[in-house]
């Protein structure tokens, strides 16, 4: 079992200051975790784990720069050698260097940011709650540079063969936006809610749809070819309140994982889904998911009652666990980094 624990805080500061630990820089790689904080508190926070010294770091970007990091902590994505860290509720996406935490700016006049994914050299797109537009980044100059209408809740986009895939938490299609030209130039029928999208080695596109505070609370796990733009198999998840969310892939791209109360695993070529859960719950609250892609291991953390810090628990693909500790509150998602 793999046990991690947390830097103690230099004790020879002024009291009046908050303490600041001397971060070693994350020079063989680790895991970035996001714990989203709670609402309207301004506590999202980053940890890390340091794969060099099997050792967790809570709460990093403040160590590192002396200020908080924002409120709600919504996603993390590196591109281009930097990471940008989304955070919703503060309207912003900070950029901080990946090794040693320090900040590289700060992207503004967002409105409720989710996601960022690049599409080219210099440029990359956010996905917002509320601004009915995809927002067009120059990440050169950091700078909002345009705007693609997009009607409703935009959330996970992926980008394939020059196309942007974007799910839409509040209509029944994800869009189609070509990177070229940074227009909507199509969309595909989906059932409702589709938010969590990936694809698999046959550049199959997954998505799982269903909202569980909508009007429908069906779920569906939903398989597309892009080619055809249409969905070839569709698969309704009859759980009792299902609440379905955080769909995943492996490196290989050839085995699915989400969380439904408990971790649910499937293969691609699976034509039913699974019966039971690879890993029960027991009680817990299962809320955020990750799949490390150079361990061929499952993170997912139990956020217990959305106020207390939370718990991660790592399993094997067999449901074996093979550790836990805790990071901050509400996390939610992974970033498995390998420079």
């Amino acid at each position: 079992m793999l046990f991690l624990s947390i830097v103690l805080t230099s004790c020879d500061r002024p009291p009046e200051l908050k303490p600041i630990t001397v971060i070693p820089d994350s020079t063989q790689g680790g895991i970035f975790i996001v714990n989203e904080g709670l609402f309207m508190q301004g506590n999202g926070e980053l940890s890390f784990i340091n794969l060099g010294l099997n050792q967790l770091f809570n709460n990093v970007f403040f160590q590192a720069n002396n200020k908080n990091l924002g409120d709600v902590f919504q996603s993390i994505n590196i591109i281009n050698g930097n990471a940008y860290l989304v955070v919703n509720n503060s309207s912003k996406i900070e950029i901080i260097n990946p090794f040693t935490f320090k900040s590289l700016g700060t992207i503004t006049g967002l409105n409720s940011p989710r996601y960022i994914v690049k599409t080219s050299t210099n440029k990359a797109y956010v996905s917002d709650l509320y601004d009915n537009h995809i927002s067009v980044i120059d990440l050169s100059t950091n700078l909002i540079t345009g705007k693609i209408p997009f009607k409703g809740w935009s959330e996970e986009m992926l980008s394939l063969n020059g196309k942007m895939y974007v799910t839409n938490i509040r209509s029944k299609f994800i869009g189609i936006i070509d990177e070229n030209t940074h227009l909507l130039i199509d969309s595909i029928e989906t059932p409702f809610a589709s938010k969590n999208i990936v694809k698999d080695s046959a550049n199959n596109i997954w998505v799982l749809c269903g909202d569980a505070n909508a009007s429908d609370k069906r779920h569906f796990l939903i398989k597309i070819n892009v080619n055809q733009k249409s969905i070839v198999k569709k698969l309704e998840i009859k759980v009792p309140n299902s609440s379905a969310n955080r769909l995943k892939i492996n490196k290989e791209g050839n085995t699915l994982f989400w969380v439904d109360e408990g971790v649910f695993k499937m293969n691609i070529y699976d034509t039913i889904l699974p019966a039971s859960a690879l890993i029960n719950n027991d009680k817990k609250l299962f809320y955020g998911l990750g799949i490390d892609p150079f361990k061929n291991e499952i993170y997912v953390s139990d956020v217990k009652d959305f106020n207390s810090i939370s718990d991660v628990y790592m399993f094997n693909f067999n449901g074996q666990l093979l550790g836990k500790f805790s990071a901050g509150k509400i996390t939610s998602d992974f970033y498995f980094f390998n420079p």
